[in-house]
């Protein structure tokens, strides 16, 4: 599993019910399981506030990867070793004005509610179905503050580690009044909630482990952000 899949999977599914929702102060662990082709893995997310959001990714491929944002910044470590990720955001930018960003091409994506209902990791959500790329996809949405601050964490770390938001008008992912302020619990058999735990978050927890260094060159950047 890459860790662009692992991050993306919940920040894109996610801006649609999370456009101009403010996410408060909350101390809290998510635990989501993430399972692709090349395994399975999990992505922890520990939120305190916007300026401290961490993201631990276990799996085939990025066994121990940690992404964290610290006021502004995003950090990326493994072991002991950390990366400022301010190259990659300048990079990313740079790209996108360059016109290497496709355009969509699709109509929007709309979210239709199946009536269905699904309770996961202890919270009741509605089942949704879309079809993006001429594939049908099902997610399971609920309404969870503390879920919902967490997942707004992830999409703080997106943006500022890549200068991109995934709700950029090339996501086709659009805005539906339908899931709203709604959180993810499910997306097929890929992403799946697994706990969350609203205990207080150690302020250790947001601490570099070493002296950030800067990211290599352009192909560094992207073996070790996007998994490329």
């Amino acid at each position: 599993m890459k860790m662009k899949q692992a991050i993306y999977s919940i920040a894109a599914i996610m801006v649609a019910a999370f456009i101009g929702i403010q996410a408060a102060q909350a101390d809290v662990t998510v635990v989501y399981k993430m399972t692709s082709r090349d395994g399975s893995g999990t992505q922890t997310i520990k939120y305190l506030d916007k300026q401290h959001v961490r993201i631990d990714i276990t799996d085939a491929t990025h066994n121990g990867t940690t992404m964290m944002k610290l006021g502004d910044k995003v950090y990326m470590i493994q072991g002991k070793v950390v990366q400022d990720m301010d190259q990659l955001a300048e990079m990313m930018t740079m790209m996108m004005g360059k016109g290497l960003r496709k355009k969509s091409t699709g109509p929007p994506i709309k979210y239709e509610d199946t009536g269905r209902t699904e309770t996961i990791a202890g919270i009741r959500g509605k089942v949704y179905r879309f079809v993006e790329n001429g594939k049908q996809h099902e997610v399971v949405m609920g309404k969870n503050k503390k879920l919902q601050d967490a997942v707004l964490g992830v999409v703080e770390i997106t943006k500022a580690a890549t200068g991109m938001m995934p709700s950029d008008p090339s996501n086709r992912i659009q805005q539906d009044a339908s899931i709203k302020s709604m959180a993810l619990l499910r997306m097929d058999d890929r992403v799946r909630l697994q706990s969350i735990n609203t205990r207080a978050v150690p302020a250790a927890t947001f601490k570099l482990p070493s002296k950030p260094q800067q990211m290599g060159g352009p192909g560094g950047l992207l073996n070790g952000f996007l998994g490329w």
